[in-house]
């Protein structure tokens, strides 16, 4: 039972999503994260876990279980024609009007601002997000902010993997009663809302303390080892020289700026990025199923359809988000931000493409044919018919690489 579970239906087949719920939700904590995977304490690993099976019951990694989420979210699963966007309220785009929030933001700053809204209006103590760790800044570690101030520092996109959700073991366990907000990735917010679903002593604690969840829209995530490799070889500098890294900062829509303890500073533009960071994904990010989970209260995609493109030059909008609403919680937060004068908001329609949905779109229609094994869609039995196309297709090398500039 328990772990080995886990690690039969999930862990060998190559499902983990690295969300880290696994490790939250153990009631003994004996799992801990080995890199990108998760372990447990012990020579004979199942032998603690008796009859609890609470890892299996919260992992996402196999069975995100959406609809169940739905049902005690919206009274309803979502529909066919919803199967890409979830049960939604309205789409907006949206952008901070903070300066030096939106300056620092990779599509506009509505995250920050909502989770900062949020904190204030919900009185929160406390916010997950995505930060770097302090030995090896390079690479992504999670982060609870209780300075909402700083919220700022944690913005723009984080193009790595981390097992993210342990972090919040810290809060859910202490006696004194901390509620707070955080943001994260489909995999990440189908791990908590199932936690949240979970008949424990820890779910209901999530229940009650996680009180509003921000989604940002996912085509697939990377391994660290991508961001590893992207900084020694195409950088050419090493990883103990790393003093910070920034996925998406100047000037719209951004690129990779790696800063070193030598005060040099490097970039790479955004599109050279993506390029190679598609060599460097897990099976379970690459098979994933969702765009966004549909299951946060708000979630949050860039405003430009083609971010690769318009670090080409080719096309290119001014810098928003895309904001969709889903609960009634999440159209309060949003609303009281515009009346304070802390966003700009405004109705749009989903229409044209979306790179980052349809490289998604393409590659589950790929291995849904694949005879692979493969994490649960939303909706059961359903799958989306459409031509693959090579995945080349979506992001071609359309301009000469340009020249690294260092500093």
């Amino acid at each position: 039972m328990g772990f080995a579970e886990l690690k039969e239906a999930v862990l060998s087949p190559g499902l983990c999503a690295s969300c880290g719920v696994c490790e939250l939700a153990c009631p003994q904590g004996l799992i801990s994260f080995d890199g990108l995977l998760p372990a447990i304490a012990g020579e004979a690993e199942d032998a603690p876990c008796g009859s609890c099976r609470d890892c299996f019951l919260v992992c996402p990694g196999k069975h995100p279980e959406t609809n169940a989420a739905e049902m005690r979210l919206f009274g309803r699963g979502r529909t066919k024609e919803e199967r890409w966007f979830g049960v939604m309220q309205g789409v907006y785009g949206g952008r901070s009007t903070d300066p030096e929030t939106y300056r620092r933001s990779a599509s506009g700053g509505s995250a920050t601002t909502l989770l900062r809204e949020a904190a204030r209006q919900l009185a929160l103590d406390w916010v997950l997000v995505m930060g770097r760790e302090p030995a090896r800044p390079w690479r992504s570690a999670p982060a609870i902010c209780t300075d909402f101030d700083r919220l700022a520092d944690y913005a723009q996109s984080t193009y790595q993997l981390a097992p993210y959700l342990g972090a919040l073991r810290g809060v859910l366990l202490d006696e004194r009663p901390l509620r707070g907000a955080m943001s994260g990735i489909a995999c990440q917010v189908q791990g908590i809302r199932k936690l949240q679903g979970l008949d424990s002593a820890i779910g209901e604690r999530a229940r009650e303390r996680v009180a509003f969840i921000v989604e940002i829209g996912c085509s697939s995530s990377t391994k660290p080892e991508g961001t590893a490799s992207m900084i020694t070889e195409r950088l050419g500098t090493e990883l103990s020289a790393v003093h910070s890294i920034h996925y998406r900062e100047g000037e719209y829509p951004g690129q990779i700026v790696v800063r070193t303890i030598h005060g040099k500073r490097h970039e790479i533009a955004f599109w050279e990025a993506v390029r190679h960071f598609k060599d460097n994904k897990t099976h379970r990010c690459l098979s994933c199923g969702d765009w966004m989970s549909g299951l946060a209260d708000v979630s949050i995609s860039d405003g430009d359809p083609n971010i690769f493109q318009a670090s080409q030059g080719v096309t290119g909008i001014e810098k928003h988000g895309r904001v969709f609403v889903r609960t009634e919680r999440g159209r309060q937060v949003l609303e009281e931000a515009v009346v304070q004068g802390e966003m700009e908001c405004w109705p749009i329609e989903l229409t044209g493409l979306n790179l980052g949905l349809e490289r998604k779109r393409n590659r589950r229609a790929y291995y849904e044919g694949s005879g692979l094994p493969l994490s649960d869609g939303p909706i059961a039995g359903f799958r989306e018919e459409r031509e693959v196309v090579d995945d080349e297709q979506f992001i071609p090398d359309l301009a000469p690489s340009p020249e690294r500039k260092d500093s």
